[in-house]
Formats: structure tokens, C-alpha cells, sequence
């Protein structure tokens, strides 16, 4: 495992170039480039927001910033695991025809995600700005870790599903089924206080996307009731951590045993 990392870590250059490469696809031929970032982020925003505090009005205080998080973040997610999984599929001319580390394929696709996630927060700060939401300094130490603890958890995901969907061309149905499911049970668009079902806590509780996009509320916008941002919940954030290391050293896992026989299946 250790002499593989170290031949990827060879070949960073070559994902960094890659993952430019993803970027420069998804923007090419636009109007507004890069700043098309913030387009799908702020429509969904306005679109949550008119229908949870216009049609069906709910008590979650400055909601335009309580769902913009909640959202980048998931897009975050879906976004990686979704370019994740044809990312060698996509690329099997290249896989065929040359050598390289092909974990540098996923990875990529992941990290264009989080470039265009870093690249959508200011308008995170704009809301928070113009809500006047008061945050202490301290708290912003919080952000790289959870930004961490999202990274490795949706990596290993990509990695191990880019990697089951060389054998199995259909992962990426069911995958879009499954992450239909993990959208409504993970709070983007409402508050953890909003679970009154029991068992829908215990989902909430063994969610990992739950306590990342608890954790940036905790410390960008506070609670719905309008508590100010504060610590998150160390405990919740210290298990959804190691439970994201734990799903990247699985998926990395996976992939470099079933990469071996790519050039077979593909």
C-alpha cells in the first residue's frame, strides 16, 4: 500500500493536471467561466427559500444562509461521486493506451469538485455579511477540518465505485437511486430539530453527511433558532472523521486490487 502512494505521489503533477483539465471541460465555451460556480448554488438557495419560507413557510431564522450551506456542501458530495464513477470508464482510450496510476483519474474528478466548492464559498460570506452574522475567529480553525473529513470520505467513495463500475456498468443507476435516498436523509434543506421520528435520528446519527453539514452551520451561521455560530459537537465530528479515513482507506483499497484488471474489462 505504501510503495502505491508513493507512485502516485510521484505522479502528483498529473493530477493536478488533471483536475485542471476537469475544470477547464466544465467551463469551456461558458459566458461567465468559473463564476457559473455560484449559478446553480444561488438558484437552488432562492428556489428552497421560496418554497420553505413563502409557500410553506417554516421558524428557521435567516434560511437563505442555512440552505446555501447545507447545499454547497452536498453538491460537493454528489458532484464527486457522480464524475467519480465514469471516470475511468469515460477515460478507457487513455486507460488502454497508456501507464499511469489510474486512481489519479478519480482523485481528479474529486478534487475539481472541491475546487469548484472553495470556489462557490464567498457567497457563504456574502450571507453571512448581510445577515451580520457575528463569528468568532477561533471557530474558522474548525473549517479546514471538516472540509478534511468531507474530502477523504467522498474520495473513498469515488474510488471504490469508479472502480466497481468497470465491472458493473450499472453502478451508476443504482448509485443515483441511492444518493436520491441520501439526499432526503441528510439535512440540507431542514434542521436535525425538525427529526421527531426516532428512527429518523438514528439515520440522521449514522449519516456522515449529517455532521459535516451540521459542523458548517455550527461555526457559519449558528442554530435555527438564531443562536450565534459556536463549537460543533467535537464527539460527532471526531467519529464522522474517522469514519471518512476509515471508507478512504477501503476505497483506495479496492480500487488498486480491481485496477489490475482494468485493461480486461474496459
Amino acid at each position: 500500500m505504501f510503495s502505491d502512494l508513493q507512485i502516485v505521489f510521484r505522479y502528483r503533477e498529473l493530477v493536478r493536471n488533471l483536475t485542471l483539465r476537469d475544470l477547464k471541460v466544465r467551463y469551456r465555451n461558458s459566458l461567465l467561466g468559473f463564476l457559473w460556480a455560484w449559478g446553480n448554488p444561488i438558484l437552488m438557495t432562492a428556489v428552497f427559500t421560496l418554497v420553505f419560507q413563502v409557500v410553506a413557510p417554516n421558524t428557521i431564522q435567516n434560511y437563505p444562509l442555512f440552505i446555501m450551506i447545507g447545499w454547497l456542501a452536498w453538491s460537493f458530495t454528489i458532484g464527486s461521486i457522480n464524475d467519480g464513477i465514469g471516470s475511468i470508464v469515460f477515460n478507457s482510450t487513455l486507460v488502454k493506451k497508456i501507464w499511469f496510476p489510474r486512481i489519479t483519474l478519480p482523485a481528479s474528478a474529486v478534487l475539481a469538485n472541491a475546487a469548484n466548492f472553495l470556489l462557490a464559498l464567498p457567497m457563504v460570506v456574502i450571507l453571512i455579511l448581510y445577515f451580520h452574522i457575528e463569528i468568532q475567529p477561533l471557530l474558522l480553525l474548525y473549517l479546514p477540518v471538516i472540509f478534511f473529513a468531507q474530502l477523504a470520505l467522498v474520495m473513498g467513495l469515488a474510488f471504490f465505485l469508479s472502480a466497481l463500475n468497470v465491472r458493473y456498468r450499472d453502478t451508476s443507476v443504482i448509485t443515483g437511486v441511492i444518493m436520491t435516498a441520501w439526499f432526503f436523509l441528510t439535512p440540507v434543506f431542514y434542521s436535525v430539530p425538525q427529526l421527531t421520528v426516532s428512527y429518523a435520528k438514528v439515520l440522521y446519527y449514522l449519516n456522515p453527511m449529517a455532521s459535516i453539514i451540521e459542523a458548517y452551520r455550527n461555526i457559519l451561521y449558528g442554530s435555527p433558532d438564531g443562536a450565534p455560530p459556536g463549537s460543533p459537537d467535537l464527539w460527532f465530528l471526531g467519529r464522522t472523521l474517522l469514519t471518512a479515513l476509515v471508507i478512504l482507506v477501503i476505497g483506495y483499497t479496492f480500487f488498486m486490487r480491481a485496477s489490475r484488471r482494468f485493461g480486461e474489462e474496459l
